[in-house]
């Protein structure tokens, strides 16, 4: 399993339920389409601006292949929340995950 992690920070705290309900509209969809698309958790800090989302993937390869999606998807989040900086995205392989109850 492998991972991309994208880091905002800068954000507006009233902006983000805007960019989370555009994502869910538009760019969310997009994503669960793509080849290998394990899963997705987006976190938020609204009294420091910050946020973060983590998709998960069967494959590096899959998500190698997924980028201008996520390209897409994080251009339009930076277009409607205006962060002061823009996001840093990391690539992660996954060699830990437990849910709980597990």
């Amino acid at each position: 399993m492998h991972a991309r992690v994208s880091r905002f920070a800068g954000l507006d705290g009233e902006r983000i339920h805007d960019v989370v309900r555009q994502f869910e509209g538009e760019g969310l969809s997009s994503l669960q389409q793509q080849k290998g698309f394990g899963g997705i958790t987006v976190a938020v800090n609204y009294a420091s601006g910050q946020a973060v989302a983590m998709t998960l993937w069967e494959s590096d390869a899959d998500m190698r292949e997924s980028e201008r999606v996520a390209s897409e998807a994080r251009e339009k989040a930076i277009a409607t929340a205006g962060p002061s900086r823009a996001p840093v995205v990391d690539h992660y392989e996954v060699i830990l995950q437990r849910e709980r109850g597990a």
